[in-house]
Formats: structure tokens, C-alpha cells, sequence
């Protein structure tokens, strides 16, 4: 049975391009890998290397989610808090290889576009029901910060990977995350320092002890990598043997 992976942290910390570093990783070991983008400021589609005007939030699409949970939209109605979503992968997903999709799920993006219950509802729903087969995994691209554990959208994780970057106010979102993930019933917990240098891979490794988290893994600043996010260039394939190394080993630890 294939695992069920989410990548978390602040929002800059990078969570978006490791959740595609991911992806590679785990499709060059072999394994089959359903990409899900949960943020409101979706920005996994380019990190894989889709073009700009693919990859369109489900939860933008209201008349899908009016026709599963019954909602009229307006605050206060009812709505089914168990729609049917069984064939939203096999309908919305896009195929970046053969053994990788993505699922463009998205959540509220501004004031003023009313209850956002159903929603919460079908994304819930949607995660939860996607059922994996031998060697397919399931790596969910989290809305940036606590929202998402807020809703309990994780419940059920068999991986948790929380990305911190150099600086107090990730290491802190890190440790509300641990916090609340533990409550959830998350069974592994692996924390990745990312964009360090090497001169300063020390102090990020006191810092998070310090905070009361261990650095499992580390993913070293790259210029490659900040030159395709700076030019909009997917980071699919782009390979850090070392760090690819010690994502395989934790993720076969479980």
C-alpha cells in the first residue's frame, strides 16, 4: 500500500518545490505519485512544469461543488459533509509523466466569496477517499501556516514533512505544526531545513534544538534552484543526489 505524505511550513519556507523535488524522488524509485495542491496561492503546477493557465482550483469551480454537496452558497445552508468525490482524481488530475499527477485542489483565496463550509467538506472528503494502490503515494501540498491542521485535513497521515528556512518565524510555525500534528494522529514527523548554506548549517541545526526540533533532513541552497523559481522553471527534475539519498532513507525508516 502506497503512502499518505503532506509537506508543510510557512509560507516562503519552500514546501512547494520540495513537494515537486518529492515527487521525483519517489518516480525514480519506482513509484506512482498523485500530487495534491491545497494551497489558496497555488504554485505547485509551475513548480512541476506545467504551463501558467493550467492546473484551476477544483474549489473554483462551484458548480461541481454545489452538484456534491447539495450548497446553495448561501451562509448558513445546508450541504452534505460526505459528498461524493470517487471520481474527481480520475476527472481533474494532469499528468506531468506517466507514474506523476497532479490534483489542482486549492482553498478559500479572499474575503467576500461567502460560507466556505462545503468547501472544507469536499476537500476533506477528498482526501480522505483517494485510495492508493501498491506503490502509488499521495504527497499533499499544504496551505501554508496551521489552516490546514486547524481543519484537520491531515488526519490520518502516514508522513508529515514540515520545511523550515533560516529564521525564528519558520522555526516557530514548525513547532505550533509538531504541536497540532501530534493531536491529529500523524504517526512520523520528519523536519527538512531548507535553503541553508553551508556556513550557516550549524546555527540552523542549534536554532531548531534549541525550539525543541531535531533537522532530519537538509536541502542546501542550490543557485539552480532559485534561478528556475526565479524564471517561473518547473523543479521536477531537478536532482540533489545527496538530498535525494536522505528522502529515500526516511521515507523507507517508516
Amino acid at each position: 500500500m502506497g503512502l499518505r505524505i503532506a509537506v508543510a511550513g510557512k509560507g516562503g519556507a519552500g514546501k512547494t518545490p520540495v513537494c515537486a523535488l518529492l515527487a521525483g524522488i519517489l518516480s525514480r524509485a519506482g513509484h506512482r505519485v498523485l500530487l495534491v495542491d491545497l494551497d489558496s496561492d497555488p504554485n505547485l503546477a509551475a513548480a512541476l512544469g506545467f504551463p501558467p493557465e493550467a492546473g484551476r482550483p477544483i474549489v473554483h469551480r462551484k458548480e461541481l461543488i454545489a452538484e456534491r454537496t447539495g450548497s446553495t452558497g448561501e451562509p448558513g445552508g445546508m450541504f452534505l459533509l460526505n459528498p461524493n468525490v470517487s471520481d474527481i482524481a480520475e476527472k481533474f488530475a494532469l499528468r506531468r509523466t506517466e507514474g506523476v499527477y497532479l490534483l489542482p485542489v486549492g482553498t478559500i483565496e479572499a474575503a467576500g466569496e461567502g460560507c466556505f463550509c462545503p468547501q472544507a467538506a469536499f476537500v476533506k472528503a477528498l482526501v480522505r477517499r483517494l485510495v492508493l494502490g501498491k506503490e502509488e503515494d499521495l504527497v499533499l501540498d499544504l496551505e501554508a501556516g496551521l489552516e490546514s491542521f486547524g481543519r484537520a485535513v491531515v488526519e490520518g497521515l502516514d508522513l508529515l514533512w514540515i520545511v523550515v528556512e533560516p529564521g525564528m518565524r519558520s522555526l516557530d510555525t514548525a513547532r505550533r505544526i509538531l504541536g497540532m500534528a501530534s493531536s491529529l494522529g500523524v504517526r512520523n514527523v520528519r523536519v527538512v531545513a531548507n535553503k541553508v548554506r553551508p556556513e550557516s548549517r550549524d546555527a540552523v541545526a542549534r536554532a531548531l534544538r534549541e525550539t525543541g526540533i531535531a533537522m532530519d533532513l537538509v536541502l542546501p541552497f542550490r543557485e539552480e534552484l532559485a534561478r528556475r523559481d526565479l524564471e517561473g522553471i518547473g523543479v521536477f527534475d531537478f536532482t540533489d543526489p545527496v538530498f535525494e539519498a536522505e528522502a529515500l532513507q526516511a521515507i523507507r525508516s517508516i
